[in-house]
């Protein structure tokens, strides 16, 4: 019987192991499809609203740190100038 117990525990463990991978794939899967819709949402756009090379960036980063844990947000302000 006490050859069972850890054979168990094992079995647990790897079940559950196997359910969160399924898990993953299935997001991934979903994710997958997603980026797909959007880039074609994006080609579809592209002509409608071109972003020529006439654009400025103003770069902006935030660092913040908490319990050993550093974590840097970076934006970036797209405007569009304006030809003369």
């Amino acid at each position: 019987m006490s050859n069972d117990l850890p054979q168990n525990k094992y079995q647990a463990a790897f079940d559950e192991a196997a359910l969160e991978l399924h898990k993953i794939q299935q997001e991934f899967q979903r994710l997958s499809l997603r980026r797909e819709r959007i880039a074609k949402v994006v080609e579809v756009l592209k002509p409608k609203v071109s972003f020529d090379d006439h654009v400025e960036s103003d770069n902006m980063s935030l660092t913040s740190r908490r319990a050993g844990l550093t974590v840097v947000t970076r934006l970036a302000i797209m405007t569009r100038v304006s030809e003369t």
